[in-house]
């Protein structure tokens, strides 16, 4: 009972849609979009790895990911293994250490990406703005994605894809929902 109190807060500069994603240790992981080009979000970036057990100092790394203004994360991040899987508003998919926040790979897609990705038995699926749905192996987290298979469908993919009992489901900008599987 009682009413809710407000126990931590962080400012990152700038707009944040993405969903804070948190780990076992109870780490947070936040995405920020770049839109107006403060000195707070210049200086931190738009990738943030907090601690809330040090409100007053949670920083423990940060990561620039804008190519310019009106860029930066508008997805929610992803966590597999040891690895925190970024996409960016202006098309890149960054795969970060978690430890550390240390560029392990990165690679482009058409943007911007405003889904999520999803991690499903080591493979990564990401959907990009111009339809396609990929999928990379994603079972060494130490190394670039090898890139497994694309769907085309129509429209932006800007929802999260959900699995279930070996389907894919999405739905496109367009109005379209897509169930993809054998």
């Amino acid at each position: 009972g009682g009413e809710p109190v407000p126990t931590f807060r962080f400012w990152t500069g700038d707009d944040t849609d993405a969903t804070v994603v948190i780990d076992d240790d109870g780490m947070l992981y936040v995405g920020s979009e770049f839109e107006r080009g403060n000195d707070r979000s210049k200086l931190l970036g738009q990738v943030f790895k907090l601690d809330p057990t040090k409100p007053d100092d949670p920083l423990v790394w940060s990561v620039q990911a804008n190519s310019g203004l009106d860029t930066g994360i508008w997805a929610t991040p992803a966590l597999h293994r040891d690895l925190l899987i970024v996409p960016t508003d202006d098309g890149h998919v960054l795969g970060l250490d978690r430890a550390t926040g240390h560029q392990r790979w990165s690679f482009d897609l058409p943007g911007p990406l405003w889904q999520s990705p999803v991690v499903v038995d080591d493979v990564l699926v990401q959907g990009d703005c111009l339809g396609g749905l990929h999928a990379f192996d994603v079972s060494d987290t130490s190394v670039q994605p090898s890139p497994l298979w694309t769907v085309q469908l129509e429209g932006c993919i800007e929802s999260t894809p959900a699995a279930w009992d070996g389907r894919l489901y999405v739905g496109t900008r367009v109005g379209r929902f897509y169930a993809i599987g054998d």
